[in-house]
């Protein structure tokens, strides 16, 4: 059964164009509306806009118990929590970042080494941002846009 609808959502349109095992693709489309939802900036939103259509696959807990899917062509509502966008944003850009210059500021103070604190700096963020793409992968679900509304 489809999620409600409320201010802690970022919505957005989208069209069925298809299905698979488990749900429904669908095409999200920028606002056409909206000059900074179509350039991809402003106010969050960007992880559900892009400059051209793209598709989308969207599981349904519903498909398995047997619920009719909505027809390919109609019109859907999307949402993604704000709260996991922020907090996305935060373990993307600020985890690695912030571990980063923890290790290099502790490099520095180790060691008199003119290239040890920017190498630990780049090997600590590339490292972490490997790692990041090994845990979020496994909780890929809590960060993808789920059906709010159907035809």
């Amino acid at each position: 059964m489809p999620i409600s609808a409320s201010k802690t959502f970022i919505e957005r349109q989208a069209r069925v164009v298809g299905y698979h095992d488990k749900g429904i693709v669908v095409e999200v489309r920028a606002s056409a509306g909206c000059t900074q939802c179509a350039k991809g900036q402003g106010c969050g939103a960007g992880l559900l806009s892009r400059p051209r259509a793209w598709q989308l696959e969207i599981d349904l807990p519903s498909s398995s118990r047997g619920e009719p899917l909505p027809p390919v062509d109609s019109e859907v509502t999307v949402a993604m929590q704000k709260a996991s966008i922020t907090q996305l944003t935060g373990l993307i850009y600020g985890l690695p970042l912030l571990m980063g210059l923890v290790v290099a500021a502790i490099g520095s103070v180790v060691s008199d080494s003119t290239w040890l604190a920017p190498g630990l700096f780049f090997g600590v963020l590339m490292c972490g941002m490997v790692g990041l793409k090994y845990v979020l992968g496994q909780r890929a679900e809590f960060f993808r846009p789920q059906l709010i509304d159907a035809p």
